[in-house]
């Protein structure tokens, strides 16, 4: 393997019990990284090899039992890359109280299923990019509805975020809202049902001029309507103004003794025809089996499937969906240059440092991924994926990529830090034939 360079990870964390550093390295046979290497890293590893260095102070909630506590968290990353960056990974304070948190700053998405998820269990919200900046209220967990009797919970958002990087309309918006029902089905089983809704609004665009931003026009925004006058001169608002991204969520939920399990479907839609399933089977299917094995060589195994060829199919004003992108918000479902959404969907190659929204959105897609124990103090995790894009209905594609990632954990008292060694590759047409490896070293102790 020919080694084009080496990555360094430094790594801090620190909160009111502990603290963590971390150095690594990676190298790669490309001058860009295969893609698991960069993808769903919350945006923090650029395409490319490169010196970077992590810190990051933590204060979480110390009373779990006080109608009211404070957390906060501080991280940054710099790198010395092709382009040498330094950019806020977190930065929030969080207030709680009782059943509620309200959260001022930017602060990343909690990650599920064990990391095993390429998607992070949403096809239209992974951990592939930075946090958005802004201010989200929303409930701490499910709670039991006065009137339920245990057998049903919810829980909810509300949240307006801005997105600060270089985009095609400038000071763009993007209000988050979300509700989720939990039923109680039976002793082992649950049942969670809910919807995700996003709306880029306001902004000034080049070509399009400055958006609404009136209270009125607000309101028109965060409930999708559209009244039939032209928000400018060129795009009509009849079906909705801004640029909204939906996904329904069903998930299926089991404790046994021996096994938990979830089943998940993750449905995306952008239009009346895709709230209406128009869209069907466009979709994210997952399973996922925590084995409750501890230290086991097999403690947890996914497999998760996403297909986006339909997109409400080819006929009438309601077909050629075009996931993730949009005409006056071209950027589109981006961020950083990185896709929101899952991270199949690749991005075009940016103008003036500018990303003008997805090349590739119509794929079908495998990931099969697993977490256990090769030893008592060694850990690993893996994840198999395997893409075929079929390119847009009028530009047919047929090229398919082959990432595997495996990475091992080792812990031991016998050494001041623990670490972690890991390999990626891609092999197939649709990316460069590539090959990386990283190691990194940990160290915890109290703060």
């Amino acid at each position: 393997m020919q080694t084009t360079a080496l990555i360094y990870f430094v790594f801090l964390q620190v909160n009111s019990q502990n603290y963590v550093v971390e150095v690594g390295s990676n190298s790669s046979t490309k001058e860009t990284l295969p893609f698991m290497l960069t993808a769903n890293k919350f945006g923090a590893v650029p395409n490319n090899n490169n010196l970077s260095i992590y810190t990051s102070m933590l204060s979480d909630f110390k009373n779990p039992d006080s109608n009211f506590d404070f957390a906060y968290k501080a991280a940054f990353t710099g790198y010395i890359a092709d382009e040498n960056n330094i950019f806020i990974n977190e930065l929030f304070g969080r207030i709680g109280y009782k059943n509620w948190q309200l959260t001022a700053g930017s602060k990343n998405d909690e990650i599920l299923f064990e990391g095993l998820s390429i998607s992070n269990g949403n096809i239209i919200k992974s951990t592939n990019t930075r946090a958005f900046p802004g201010i989200n209220l929303t409930t701490k967990d499910y709670f039991i509805l006065p009137f339920a009797k245990n057998w049903l919970s919810v829980k909810m958002n509300y949240a307006e975020y801005f997105l600060n990087d270089k985009r095609a309309v400038d000071n763009t918006h993007l209000h988050h809202k979300s509700l989720f029902f939990k039923s109680k089905l039976s002793e082992k089983l649950n049942l969670i049902v809910g919807l995700d809704h996003y709306v880029m609004w306001g902004g000034t665009s080049e070509e399009y001029g400055k958006q609404p931003t009136s209270f009125k026009d607000y309101l028109k925004y965060i409930t999708g309507q559209g009244d039939g006058i032209k928000a400018n001169e060129n795009v009509n608002s009849s079906n909705a103004w801004g640029n909204h991204l939906g996904n329904y969520l069903v998930q299926f939920d089991y404790q046994g003794e021996n096994s938990n399990w979830s089943f998940y479907w993750s449905h995306l839609f952008e239009d009346r025809s895709g709230r209406e399933l128009a869209n069907y089977p466009d979709a994210l299917y997952g399973f996922f089996i925590d084995l409750k094995n501890p230290k086991n060589l097999v403690t947890h195994i996914i497999t998760e499937f996403q297909y986006t060829k339909h997109m409400s199919g080819t006929e009438g004003i309601s077909g050629y969906d075009n996931y993730f992108n949009n005409t006056i918000y071209t950027s589109g479902w981006t961020y950083f240059g990185s896709t929101i959404g899952s991270p199949f969907f690749t991005t075009k190659t940016p103008i003036d440092g500018i990303t003008h929204g997805i090349e590739q959105s119509r794929f079908t897609s495998l990931n099969i991924g697993f977490k256990g124990y090769l030893s008592e103090t060694i850990r690993y995790k893996t994840n198999l994926t395997y893409t075929k894009y079929a390119g847009w209905f009028s530009n047919p594609l047929n090229e398919s990529q082959f990432s595997p990632y495996f990475e091992i954990f080792i812990e031991t008292e016998k050494i001041p830090f623990d670490i972690s060694l890991g390999t990626a590759a891609d092999f197939g047409e649709f990316l460069p034939n590539n090959f990386g490896g990283f190691i990194k070293l940990t160290k915890k102790g109290i703060f």
